[in-house]
């Protein structure tokens, strides 16, 4: 896989250039000097992006159905790249990334559009992450610029999976994350405007996560989450810039059986909702709107920030 390493105080973190910039490893120094996974740890000799801790979405967050979606009254066909058709999690999670920085507490990637052949986007663009490490967070600065004569859609966003359990078995994670509403989806595609529910109001206090599979799409995401691990006494805290203001929720349990938890689950905040570029070109979108799809203009950029502070006794 060809990681490279940063670390700081009692943080370190792994980053795969050739698997999308994204990170194969988060870790806080807990008992015994041993350096835990906050994030989902990748197998050392991982190829499959999918399998990291988190990785990058660009130059569209999560999924569009079909792979196609109008723009400017034309249609635009992508390659799908799931079994039911869709387009999904953007274009650059799999693709090399160029390192033009890296020290002992940051690095720098950048991926340009125009080096692969077999882009799966129409127009040229270009991305740019820095991951820095300070005092006890990670802060990733994301930017995605048009690098086309013309204007296209856009959304970011990132995929974390975190760790259910830390260094102590009878940790029950808990999570809080302040939105307004769920939206209806269809196959994790949003279909219509968020609405509160339920879960979403269940998400405005720090609560262990639900026992049952969970895959929802929120919005008026506040940009700020928490995730606690109790029984390690180590809390996360999420916080990402203002335009990241829709979040995925994943909890995830094998074949969507209760009793088949898988030992992670995501937080993903993302500058767009699922599915964005369809409901802006839906003739009666006016009824969806904050979808979060940002046009670029030649030479602009959506410029994004997360942080991630981690506060542990232990380190």
């Amino acid at each position: 896989m060809g990681c490279i390493t940063i670390a700081r105080a009692g943080l370190r973190a792994s980053i795969a250039p050739d698997l999308g910039a994204g990170l194969a490893d988060l870790s806080v120094l807990g008992p015994n000097s041993y350096f835990y996974p906050i994030l989902r740890r990748a197998a050392p000799d991982e190829t499959n992006a999918s399998l990291l801790g988190s990785f990058i979405m660009a130059p569209w967050a999560n999924r569009i159905a079909g792979a196609r979606f109008v723009f400017e009254g034309n249609e635009i066909a992508l390659k799908a790249n799931t079994s039911d058709g869709m387009a999904q999690h953007g274009d650059v999670r799999k693709r090399p990334w160029k390192l033009t920085k890296h020290d002992a507490a940051s690095a720098a990637l950048e991926y340009d559009s125009a080096a692969h052949a077999d882009s799966n986007w129409p127009w040229a663009y270009r991305c740019r992450v820095e991951y820095t490490l300070d005092e006890l967070a990670l802060v990733a600065r994301l930017s995605l610029r048009n690098a086309d004569s013309r204007p296209f859609p856009a959304g970011c966003g990132l995929h974390p999976y975190f760790a259910r359990r830390l260094w102590d078995d009878r940790d029950v994670l808990e999570v809080r994350a302040a939105v307004s509403g769920r939206y209806p989806t269809t196959a994790g595609c949003a279909t219509g405007s968020p609405e509160p529910d339920e879960l979403s109001r269940r998400m405005a206090s720090l609560a262990p996560i639900p026992d049952r599979h969970v895959d929802a799409v929120f919005g008026g995401f506040s940009g700020e989450a928490e995730l606690r691990w109790p029984s390690s006494a180590v809390t996360l805290r999420m916080r990402a810039s203002t335009n990241m203001n829709h979040l995925v929720f994943f909890v995830p349990h094998a074949n969507g059986k209760s009793e088949t938890p898988l030992p992670f689950i995501a937080v993903e905040p993302q500058t767009q909702v699922n599915n964005a570029f369809n409901l802006d070109s839906q003739p009666d979108k006016s009824r969806v709107s904050g979808t979060g799809t940002v046009v670029l203009r030649p030479g602009e950029s959506l410029e994004t920030e997360c942080r991630f502070e981690i506060d542990s006794g232990a380190a």
